[in-house]
């Protein structure tokens, strides 16, 4: 049977809003554009955990010549995980049309631990057999080691799965290794890839 692997972040959710990315800043004592920088230069490494929520925060307040005390971390961690969290209505309804038909669904996320409890305890995951992320692999997309260890947790060949990201140097990756992939924009299109791939009735 097909699973269909789906991204998490951009794709079940919105991009994070301005509003939150602001809030973030606020606590963290900086301008937008001073934060964003420091912000994603560490956030691979915070997402296959090879960074804990502290050496992260504290890192990127280093960039930004400075420290975060323990209450600042903590609210940051909670804004942080909180502006990954506003779901796209039209992916929710194509989660639950896809899981009401019997299609296999499992999860694929770059995502630190903190962000990943809080996707596990929305009411969308309970449609996915499998919710898996870089913080429990050790391992981040794109590297081809993290698709694998995808396969292993679905116990699926390549040719078992159709994944769907927002990024394309993620689908490349795992094209490269024989799963069928495709490059999510919009909830209608990913709708018209799955049917063209046969998961979804014409």
């Amino acid at each position: 049977m097909t699973w269909v692997l789906f991204d998490y972040g951009n794709v079940i959710c919105q991009p994070q809003p301005e509003r939150d990315v602001a809030r973030l800043a606020e606590v963290a004592g900086c301008t937008v554009p001073e934060l964003l920088t420091p912000y994603w230069a560490y956030r691979l490494d915070y997402d296959r955990a090879a960074l804990d929520v502290t050496s992260y925060w504290q890192q990127v307040a280093a960039d930004l010549g400075g420290s975060f005390t323990g209450p600042q971390i903590a609210e940051l961690s909670t804004v942080d995980a909180g502006s990954w969290l506003h779901l796209r209505p039209a992916s929710v309804d194509l989660v639950t049309g896809l899981a009401a038909a019997g299609v296999r669904l499992a999860v694929l996320s770059n995502a630190p631990e903190d962000t990943a409890q809080a996707v596990a305890a929305l009411p969308v995951a309970a449609h996915f057999e499998h919710l898996i992320f870089s913080c429990y692999l050790k391992l981040a997309k794109p590297d081809p080691e993290c698709f694998r260890a995808a396969l292993a947790v679905l116990r699926a060949g390549p040719a078992d799965v159709i994944f769907l990201d927002d990024r394309p140097d993620n689908v490349a990756a795992a094209a490269a290794l024989g799963i069928r992939s495709t490059l999510f924009t919009t909830p209608a299109a990913a709708q018209s890839d799955l049917t063209h791939f046969g998961v979804i009735p014409r």
